[in-house]
């Protein structure tokens, strides 16, 4: 097994261990989202106003599945919709200060799950760790928290 290998198995390990961590801090939203449409919430909150189009893409779905989870959210007060000015054809979707509200809420709580986790491991393990991650954030072009904004009409 080359270092490429290990590292991709190191990762999918952490992923289920990170996974479980994202599927109970959704469950501190102060209203029920899956983590799919958390993760949309996410999306939307790093890019300010999406087109559903460009929602779809960006989380690998269909039109239909974007606009379905768009729908649900904005009938929970969490997006809200808008004609674009320029093409009334285009529909763009923007974070609601609730929406705002639950991404706080959630992020806040995986980040105390997380400090759980890290304050198990060595100083130097930590180290490693925060290197080894920012590097494949910034690969996978994972926006940092610092960067989500929310916009306003």
């Amino acid at each position: 097994m080359d270092v490429t290998d290990e590292l991709a198995d190191a990762f999918v390990d952490a992923s289920r261990a990170l996974v479980g961590l994202a599927v109970h801090s959704v469950g501190a939203a102060p209203t029920e989202v899956t983590v799919a449409q958390f993760r949309l919430l996410v999306l939307v909150a790093g890019a300010g106003e999406r087109t559903v189009g460009d929602i779809a893409e960006h989380l690998g779905v269909n039109h239909s599945n974007a606009s379905r989870h768009c729908d649900r959210l904005e009938r929970l007060g969490l997006l809200a919709r808008r004609r674009s000015r320029s093409d009334g054809r285009v529909v763009r979707v923007r974070l609601t200060e609730a929406g705002a509200d639950v991404v706080d809420q959630v992020t806040r709580a995986r980040r105390a799950d997380v400090r759980r986790v890290l304050a198990r491991m060595s100083p130097e393990e930590a180290a490693g760790a925060l290197a080894a991650l920012r590097a494949f954030g910034r690969a996978a072009g994972e926006l940092d928290e610092p960067q989500w904004t929310v916009h306003a009409w």
